[in-house]
């Protein structure tokens, strides 16, 4: 009954990842014991029983002079055991990395006389870690801003690079809500849909303008992404940013110059179109929801032939102004072309798009323009597919507000 449970015992640990082995406390550490699973390393374990290759052969000869050393000084001293992680060389040369855990085995004099060890493999523990190192190292070393909060919004970490940037040390930011960076300048509502856009599980992407402890300001390019546990439950939230401070005041100085068009003040056709590049490069390295918007006053050359085009231009005026409030500040708008308006819409789908038009169909319709009166619009929406090509997308916004003209005028349609 005694030698069948032992064997059951035995077969069990063959069966296993750890490898028991059992040696005497001599030069080399000769093997009296070592369970069959040993051979999981490409050795039989007969040659380590013959004595044919020992210990010193296949550990690492600088983590085996450690080992020695520190079984030397436990044996001398009352320690029962010993762990550490060592390389072991396989039969194929290559070396994997084990946890090798030693307990002393004494006479009745006290002197240790045998080794009893269990040898686990552990090189994808190390190798995590290893990992993990390095994603510390460049996290702290990279020039990007990054924080990282918990769900309920407090900051737990930060790196060096945002340190440097705003004046404040680690302890003054963690446990803080990152707000303690915003400015004046950040919309409140902007704050609003980015926590709905996180909390729903997709990345948010924003350019907001943020404070220093000194109370300077600067420009930030920030992409929040939620972390998501094993469960599929939100735990994080990872911000990456640029400061983008000087790229913004170049742009800013050569928009005024280039940029605009000088009826409406709104963005020219040139920018629009850079704008829509620019944002198709980042949606393709990292998707996102996107799509674009062409507005058309209906009936505008009426206008121009009835009132003259001073009263023309005034309401494309007043049409711009109109737009320019009603919509989101991540949206751009511009002008496309004589009565023709485009808008590039961030984060939202095409449902959310169609609710955005209507409420811009709707402002301009309800409003009483001099002179004109009533003035309605035309509007035709699409999203971006992934990859298209600029050209694709335009083309297709195009015909849908030229289905929308078709179906009537003053409506919204999707393609």
């Amino acid at each position: 009954m005694g030698w069948s449970m032992n064997q059951k015992i035995l077969n069990l640990i063959n069966d296993s990842e750890t490898i028991v082995f059992y040696c005497k406390y001599a030069p080399n550490w000769p093997v009296l014991f070592l369970t069959e699973n040993f051979n999981y390393f490409g050795y039989s374990p007969s040659l380590l029983l013959a004595q044919q290759i020992s210990y010193p052969d296949i550990i690492h000869p600088q983590d085996f002079s450690e080992l020695e050393a520190q079984v030397t000084d436990a044996a001398m001293s009352d320690m029962a055991f010993l762990s550490k992680w060592v390389r072991l060389k396989k039969a194929d040369e290559t070396y994997v990395w084990v946890d090798i855990r030693i307990t002393f085995e004494r006479d009745t004099s006290g002197q240790v006389s045998h080794l009893l060890g269990k040898i686990v493999d552990v090189t994808r523990t190390v190798e995590a870690e290893e990992k993990l190192q390095l994603f510390a190292q460049v996290i702290h070393q990279t020039a990007d801003l990054i924080k990282i909060t918990d769900k309920a919004g407090k900051l737990i970490f930060v790196n060096q690079a945002l340190l440097d940037k705003t004046g404040y040390t680690e302890a003054e930011l963690l446990g803080k809500n990152p707000a303690i960076l915003k400015s004046e300048q950040r919309d409140s509502n902007i704050i609003a849909e980015m926590w709905q856009t996180i909390s729903a599980g997709k990345i948010y992407r924003h350019r907001l303008v943020n404070r220093c402890k000194d109370g300077t300001t600067y420009c930030e390019e920030m992409t929040i992404s939620p972390i998501f546990n094993r469960d599929g439950e939100i735990e994080y939230y990872v911000s990456t940013g640029k400061d983008v401070t000087d790229q913004v005041k170049l742009q800013q100085t050569l928009n005024d110059l280039a940029m605009k068009d000088p009826l409406t003040n709104l963005w020219n056709r040139r920018y629009m179109t850079e704008a829509i590049e620019t944002e198709i490069k980042i949606l393709d390295r990292e998707p996102s929801e996107f799509g674009v918007m062409m507005l058309d006053v209906d009936r505008f050359k009426a206008i121009n032939d009835q009132f003259g085009h001073d009263v023309g231009d005034d309401c494309l005026i007043c049409v711009a102004k109109l737009l320019s409030k009603t919509i989101r500040s991540t949206d751009i708008i511009g002008r496309w072309g004589g009565e023709e308006f485009l808008l590039l819409v961030r984060g939202v789908d095409a449902i959310g798009m169609a609710r955005l038009a209507e409420k811009l169909r709707t402002k301009v319709r309800g409003y009483e323009f001099s002179k004109v009166g009533q003035v309605s619009m035309s509007i035709g929406i699409t999203a971006y597919v992934q990859h298209e090509p600029v050209n694709a997308l335009l083309k297709r916004a195009d015909e849908a507000l030229y289905l929308a003209k078709n179906n009537g005028r003053d409506r919204v349609e999707l393609m």
